[in-house]
């Protein structure tokens, strides 16, 4: 009977090893997977650098996927490094190989997506978006730092009080500070009654169609400068 006990014990203490190491497996995949992006975009600039005076672009899949950037502000020196799946304590960390080299005149940012999809409270997101901005702006003290909203979309919906909850804080810390801005998108998302507007995202119900992004160019354009 021990030895049954015994044998069961350790077959439930494998198992728990095999569970962590599969997760310590995929986190290290997602950042190796940061790293391929970012290192591609330091290549990108060796092999072309960037202009003085760049609008920049930075944020989770949302600002990645934003393919027609350069189409939506002609004319103007818009820069995308976004990488996809970060979080802001993520950006806090790239920050000095996403943000730090570039000359930006502009930074956009957009955080917090992810964040309320690993059910963050929002005051550590609040937190963690304070200290990121903190170190932007030691970096780039003379960059105007736009906060692009959390949008609202079909696979948070869930979460739409906290998203508004987080947004309206930020809103405020922005507000408290000199040279920045706050880009409203969530509010532009919806219909008059306040609910989604299918066109705007694709299948998987939180990344936006190109509907979508006609929005987003729609208010943004309003900060470019």
């Amino acid at each position: 009977m021990k030895i049954t006990q015994l044998l069961k014990r350790l077959n439930c203490l494998l198992l728990c090893l095999g569970m962590s190491y599969t997760y310590a497996q995929s986190v290290l995949t997602q950042q190796q997977k940061w790293e391929q992006k970012i290192q591609r975009y330091e290549r990108l600039d060796a092999q072309n650098p960037p202009p003085k005076k760049v609008i920049l672009f930075v944020g989770s899949s949302t600002i990645e996927n934003w393919k027609t950037l350069k189409e939506d502000f002609v004319g103007q020196a818009v820069l995308n490094r976004g990488v996809s799946g970060t979080k802001t304590v993520d950006l806090h960390t790239y920050r000095e190989r996403l943000i730090l080299p570039y000359d930006a005149k502009q930074i956009f940012i957009y955080e917090g997506d992810n964040d309320i999809g690993l059910r963050w409270s929002t005051d550590r997101i609040v937190e963690q978006f304070a200290a990121l901005f903190r170190e932007i702006r030691k970096m780039k003290p003379h960059a105007e730092i736009i906060y692009i909203s959390i949008k609202p979309s079909p696979r948070r919906l869930k979460d739409k009080m906290q998203i508004e909850e987080v947004n309206a804080k930020i809103k405020q810390f922005m507000e408290q500070q000199s040279h920045t801005g706050y880009a409203d998108v969530y509010t532009r998302m919806l219909d008059a009654n306040g609910d989604l507007i299918p066109a705007y995202y694709r299948e998987d119900g939180l990344h936006l169609t190109t509907e979508g992004y006609h929005i987003w160019k729609d208010v943004i354009s309003k900060f470019i400068k």
